[in-house]
């Protein structure tokens, strides 16, 4: 298998990251030092609260938590959770430490190329006995996806106008084959999820997850595979993505995904004034 530099994978990320479509009615804030999101409230969990912060300067974090601060008061939030990757990690770590931060979330970036006998095998390889992931592409397979991604992530139901809005950005990118969502199910039981978007030769893999009582049945493997396949039918020659460590990571490992550095995600309250 041809190896994937660190290079290609840095490059491909911040590509990503520039080109990533916003989803409608999220509040966005963007300067040379961070990204700013205030997303739907049906969209934060445990995990993702309502205003993420992307850091993308070495600038001190006091300063650029005081301006983040004064935005997210007026948002009516508490709470923000701020994201960094790379050196900015080692920029900031020490300094959300000595603010009592909580660390949320650890990832790892991983990719591998899609191209190669390797790949051929791993993705003509048939997936487990009762295990099937297919692309969500009507009502009922999108309304079991929200099912399994509100339990999934632990996020409160959307409201019907949400729904209504993501069922059709879901079918306008379907139409323009720009991104897919994929339905696991284990014996006809919907199951896990996972998302896809391309850009170009890349394949952006995201959003995966499978219900607790579901797990080690090799859905999340097969719904991977499958998103790797629709990649590679649309041109994708470098598939992307970002896992947890102890639980997706040793999965992409095992089919060939490298490790190219580290992501993490810290949870701090908003100070008073």
């Amino acid at each position: 298998m041809e190896q994937v530099t660190k290079a290609e994978v840095l490059a491909a990320t911040r590509a990503v990251d520039d080109a990533w479509p916003l989803p409608a009615g999220m509040e966005v804030v963007e300067t040379d030092d961070y990204v700013l999101l205030c997303q739907s409230l049906h969209l934060t969990s445990p995990t993702s609260g309502r205003v993420q912060v992307r850091i993308r300067s070495q600038r001190p974090f006091s300063e650029i938590r005081r301006n983040v601060e004064q935005l997210a008061r007026g948002w009516g939030t508490d709470e923000v959770s701020w994201w960094a990757e790379g050196d900015v990690v080692q920029a900031v770590d020490d300094e959300l430490r000595a603010a009592n931060a909580h660390l949320l979330v650890s990832q790892v970036v991983m990719a591998r190329r899609l191209g190669g006998v390797d790949a051929d095998a791993w993705l003509a390889g048939a997936g487990p006995p009762g295990v099937k992931a297919e692309i969500v592409d009507d009502e009922e397979a999108f309304e079991a996806l929200v099912r399994v991604e509100t339990a999934g992530w632990g996020r409160r139901p959307p409201s019907p106008q949400d729904l209504a809005g993501e069922w059709q950005q879901l079918r306008a990118d379907l139409a323009s084959s720009s991104a897919f969502a994929l339905l696991g199910s284990s014996d006809e039981m919907p199951a896990a999820v996972g998302h896809c978007r391309l850009f170009g030769s890349i394949v952006r893999l995201y959003g995966a997850v499978t219900l607790p009582e579901f797990r080690r049945r090799g859905l999340y493997g097969s719904v991977l595979a499958a998103r790797c396949r629709i990649g590679r039918v649309h041109g994708a020659t470098l598939a992307v993505t970002k896992a947890r460590a102890g639980t997706s990571e040793p999965i992409l490992a095992r089919v060939g995904f490298g490790s190219f550095g580290g992501e993490r995600c810290w949870s701090l309250p908003v100070t008073t004034n």
